[in-house]
């Protein structure tokens, strides 16, 4: 159970630290309980890159553990089981059901 990352590009920034406002672009899959199906991306028209607090909880338990180990301009793919993601309640309005693995690919922009 947890996070499994694989790198897809290096990245040869520095690494955020807790707390540090982190900003990337991200796509996630898994929905309707295929990881194949985007959700959501950053990317989407009208989307931005999304910015958070790193290690504090304010995301998904994989996002605060997958992207501490990232490196700023590092593209990586974090797999998440349903503990790590959305758990139990799932997240309807997005298609994520109830105890679903997600797949993220994340870009790290910057840090703050």
């Amino acid at each position: 159970m947890g996070v499994e990352k694989q790198l897809l590009k290096a990245g040869h920034g520095p690494k955020p630290v807790r707390g540090q406002s982190v900003t990337v672009h991200c796509t996630g899959f898994g929905k309707d309980g295929d990881l194949s199906k985007k959700f959501w991306s950053t990317k989407d028209p009208g989307q931005q890159p999304f910015t958070f607090k790193i290690g504090l909880g304010s995301v998904i338990k994989g996002w605060d553990e997958g992207v501490m180990d990232m490196h700023v301009g590092e593209v990586a793919q974090l797999q998440c089981t349903p503990d790590y993601a959305y758990g139990a309640g799932g997240f309807p309005a997005w298609g994520i059901r109830p105890n679903s693995a997600l797949v993220f690919e994340i870009e790290v922009l910057s840090l703050q």
